[in-house]
């Protein structure tokens, strides 16, 4: 089921993207909305993401990292 809304979320946050590259911008509100949510316009690779999913992958990665045999 968390595999389903991941795939959910990553749907809407293109969608979104897709939006405000095509306009340009989108109204304060919606902004200040999804920044409340924990969806974020990154500046740099001009996309929306989520906070959440972010540190989960984050998290993730570190977990790997620190399991390893050969870590030390």
């Amino acid at each position: 089921m968390f595999e389903n809304i991941l795939s959910l979320e990553k749907d809407a946050l293109e969608r979104l993207t897709n939006e405000r590259r095509a306009s340009g911008s989108i109204p304060q509100e919606v902004d200040e909305t999804l920044s409340m949510l924990g969806v974020h316009w990154d500046d740099v690779e001009q996309e929306y993401f989520s906070m959440d999913q972010y540190q989960a992958e984050v998290y993730h990665r570190l977990a790997e990292e620190y399991t390893r045999e050969n870590y030390s």
